[in-house]
C-alpha cells in the first residue's frame, strides 16, 4: 500500500469516528477502541489496530472534553499514532508513546476551529428570527462538513508527510531507547485510569476498586471475567438502590395520608 493511499484512508476513517461521532447524538464513535480498529482495519492490519486501539482507550479513558474545554483530542492521537505504528513495521511501544503528544496537537487544533466556526453563530441567529428553517439545516450540515473536513486533511498531510520521516526515526533509535519506551507504555493506561478515578473516586466505589484490585492481582481472574463480575454487582447495587427508593416512596405516602387523615379529623371535630 503506497503511504498516499494510507493517507487518504486514514482521512476517511478519522472523518467517519469523529465527524460521525458528533453527527449522530455523540455515539462514543471517536473513542480510540472504535477508531483503532477501523483504521487497522484499513490499513490492512486490524490485529494491531485493536491491540492498540484497546491499549490507548485505557490511556484516554480519563480525557473528558466538558464544553469548549478541550485538554485532548484521543481520535487524533490514535489515528496517527496507529498509522505510524503500522506504517514504520508496527512499532507498538512508539505509538503508545507518542499518542499523548499528538493527542494535544488535536485538542489545539479542535480550540482553534471551535473558535474559527463560532463565526458562524451570526449566521444561525439571522436564519432564526427569518425563520428559514432550510438555512438553518443548510448551515448545520454544512458547518459540520468543513469543520471535520479540515481535521480529515490535516490527519492526511500528517500521514502523508509525516510516515517515511517517523519510519526512519524508529528503525535508528537504539535498543535502550525502544525499552525504555516500552516501559512508559506499560505505565501510561495506569495514568489514564488514575486520571478517570480522580474524577469519580468517591468512598462507596472505592470498596469496588478494591474487589477488583484483589479479583486481578491475587486471584489471577482475566478481564473478562472481572468485567462480568463488575456487570453483576452493578446489577445489584442498582436492584437494591430500586427497593430503597420503593420502599421509601410508599412510607412517604402512607406519611402524607395519616397526616391528611388527621387534618380533617381535626377539622370535623
Amino acid at each position: 500500500m503506497s503511504t498516499l493511499t494510507a493517507a487518504l484512508l486514514c482521512a476517511i476513517a478519522y472523518f467517519i469516528c469523529f465527524g460521525g461521532n458528533w453527527l449522530l447524538a455523540q455515539n462514543m464513535a471517536d473513542q480510540p477502541i472504535v477508531v483503532g480498529p477501523l483504521v487497522g482495519l484499513l490499513l490492512g492490519d486490524l490485529q494491531t489496530g485493536l491491540i492498540l486501539g484497546a491499549a490507548l482507550q485505557a490511556l484516554f479513558i480519563g480525557a473528558v472534553n466538558v464544553g469548549g474545554a478541550v485538554s485532548l483530542n484521543p481520535s487524533f492521537g490514535t489515528t496517527l499514532a496507529i498509522a505510524f505504528a503500522i506504517l514504520s513495521g508496527g512499532d507498538q511501544k512508539f505509538a503508545l508513546a507518542i499518542a499523548v503528544p499528538l493527542g494535544l496537537l488535536g485538542g489545539l487544533l479542535e480550540i482553534g476551529t471551535n473558535i474559527l466556526f463560532a463565526g458562524f453563530g451570526g449566521a444561525f441567529d439571522r436564519a432564526a428570527e427569518a425563520g428559514d428553517q432550510k438555512k438553518i439545516i443548510f448551515l448545520h450540515y454544512g458547518v459540520w462538513f468543513l469543520k471535520y473536513l479540515i481535521f480529515s486533511v490535516v490527519i492526511f498531510v500528517s500521514v502523508l508527510a509525516g510516515a517515511t520521516p517517523v519510519s526512519n526515526f524508529v528503525n535508528s533509535l537504539p535498543e535502550f531507547i525502544t525499552n525504555g519506551l516500552g516501559v512508559v507504555a506499560g505505565l501510561l493506561p495506569a495514568v489514564g485510569f488514575a486520571m478517570l478515578l480522580k474524577m469519580v473516586w468517591s468512598n462507596k466505589l472505592a470498596v469496588y476498586y478494591l474487589l477488583g484490585f484483589i479479583c486481578v492481582a491475587y486471584l489471577k481472574l482475566p478481564l473478562i471475567a472481572v468485567a462480568t463480575i463488575g456487570v453483576i454487582a452493578s446489577v445489584i447495587q442498582v436492584d437494591i438502590d430500586q427497593g430503597f427508593l420503593k420502599h421509601k416512596n410508599s412510607n412517604v405516602a402512607t406519611t402524607s395520608g395519616n397526616i391528611s387523615e388527621m387534618e380533617e379529623e381535626d377539622f370535623l371535630s
